[in-house]
């Protein structure tokens, strides 16, 4: 008990110098994500399942085994119903991921000093837009945030204790795996570019062998136990074995594909080149020989691109989902956070920072996209409320069927801008559509009586309707019990 106090201590003492370290670089880190989020506080969309929240005040969370998200909830709302307390969670949200940028700028950085550039290479675990699909949750996003933090923070001891860096490992990797499994492959990311460092400096396969069999033990005995003791049946399982190779290549082809349309011609050159003086540096920097380095580099990157999805590259279910793929953000951070320290000149830095400014810029649009939604969605939906309460039979006590088909899609604007961000396209919630979540806000939000909103089953026995109002936005035929409403 007493070892395990004073690595408690150790642990604690090592957090309390971090933090006075890195006060002023934490604080720009953090100034930049409220910046480059602000458009998206501002906008207050409630984006799919935070309408559930705010509305009923439930949890949720325990349906994909999310213990610690459950339990942390509760304390930051003060209580077990949940209530939107917004801008607070997504605050939050960027206080973790700077303080979880800052160690992780501070784990590589061996005798540099975290300067400016540094510092924009460690924005892009945030900028990225794979974290758009996180920091838009009112609800969720502080804990996938936290997924991150605890998935970057053992390594701060991997080369002091190793009964710290074991304690904290699993200890840590239970808490990812309880926040959001999505994060499941940073862990072994940064363990990756960690021995990449030491063989480039000339330290023997020999010697690194410990700290990866020891991280790798830790991986998967936390993952097992989240596996085998905390994890709740959802229908998620892992693909069997003889389908496991095929399925994995499968599924990288697939996310490459989503990365490739999403991102703008400019970007993916940037992230071309990100990758070319990267492993430039790997050989320019090393110890060993040149041939040896740039095999190396090209093998950190390739396995660095199939471990940044963790186990979502297994299981069975499809999940491709934006942030879902946020692995992908730490990867291109891993990368840039290497440049900034071992480039010499700074015309090789702007290239990453090049990407982070876009990146920024795009947060922002995407931010000023939702207030447009949340605008175009109230307008839509007051225009079919307004033809409802025109029909006689809405102002009987009777109950009405409603069954909503079809799409309002993306604001005008919106349409245009997804001409240059495709990923506008796929990430904009149009808010009104059938459904669950796309009638839950028209269903539970206006306060329409005696209604009922039908969203499953295949709803032919409503084409048959009378034919009542035809406009420009929507169609909309009912006999007094059913009601069926076409959007356009």
């Amino acid at each position: 008990m007493n070892k395990l106090f004073c690595e408690c201590k150790e642990i604690f003492y090592t957090c309390r110098e971090l933090a006075l370290e890195y006060k002023k670089q934490f604080l720009i880190l953090l100034s930049v994500y409220l910046l480059a989020f602000s458009a998206i506080i501002r906008a207050n969309y409630s984006y799919v399942d935070d309408m559930g929240r705010a509305y009923a005040g439930y949890h949720g969370w325990l349906d994909w085994s999310r213990w610690t998200t459950e339990i942390l909830a509760t304390f930051v709302h003060a209580q077990w119903h949940l209530t939107d307390i917004s801008p607070l969670p997504q605050i939050l949200a960027c206080i973790i991921m700077a303080a979880g940028g800052i160690l992780l700028l501070h784990i590589f950085k061996k005798n540099c000093r975290v300067g400016f550039w540094n510092i924009t290479a460690a924005a892009l675990t945030g900028l990225a837009p794979f974290f758009l699909g996180i920091i838009v949750y009112k609800f969720d996003s502080p804990y996938m945030a936290l997924s991150f933090l605890a998935s970057v923070f053992p390594f701060l001891f991997y080369k002091k204790s190793q009964k710290s860096f074991v304690l904290t490992s699993v200890f840590c990797l239970l808490i990812m795996c309880t926040t959001y499994q999505a994060s499941s492959g940073i862990y072994p990311l940064i363990a990756l570019f960690l021995v990449l460092e030491d063989l480039k400096s000339g330290i023997s396969i020999k010697k690194t062998l410990p700290f990866i069999g020891v991280s790798a033990s830790c991986y998967f005995i936390s993952l097992g136990i989240f596996w085998f003791l905390l994890m709740r049946p959802n229908g998620v399982s892992i693909t069997s074995p003889i389908m496991l190779i095929p399925h994995m290549v499968s599924r990288y082809i697939a996310y490459y594909k989503i990365i490739c349309y999403d991102f703008t011609p400019l970007w993916l050159l940037l992230v071309f080149v990100i990758v070319i003086i990267f492993l430039y540096l790997v050989c320019k920097t090393t110890s060993a020989s040149k041939i040896s380095a740039l095999f190396l580099g090209i093998l950190t990157v390739l396995i660095g691109s199939a471990l940044c999805f963790g186990a979502y590259l297994f299981i069975s279910e499809d999940a491709y989902d934006t942030r879902c793929m946020y692995g992908f953000n730490v990867l291109l951070t891993l990368m840039a956070v290497y440049i900034s320290y071992h480039a010499k000149y700074w015309i090789t830095k702007t290239v990453y920072t090049a990407l982070t400014w876009c990146f920024l810029v795009f947060s922002l649009t995407f931010g000023n996209a939702l207030a447009l939604q949340q605008e175009y969605l109230d307008y839509r939906i007051t225009l079919v409320a307004n033809d409802l309460s025109h029909l006689d039979f809405m102002g009987t006590d009777e109950m009405k069927n409603i069954r909503i088909e079809g799409n309002i899609g993306p604001a005008p604007a919106i349409k245009n801008m997804s001409e240059t961000y495709h990923f506008l396209e796929k990430e904009i919630f149009s808010g009104f559509s059938e459904g669950f979540w796309g009638v839950y806000y028209f269903y539970h939000y206006f306060n329409i009586p005696n209604i009922e909103v039908i969203s499953d089953g295949e709803g032919d026995e409503y084409q048959n309707l009378p034919l009542i109002n035809d406009t420009m936005y929507h169609t909309i035929r009912g006999d007094g019990h059913s009601v069926l409403i076409t959007l356009k």
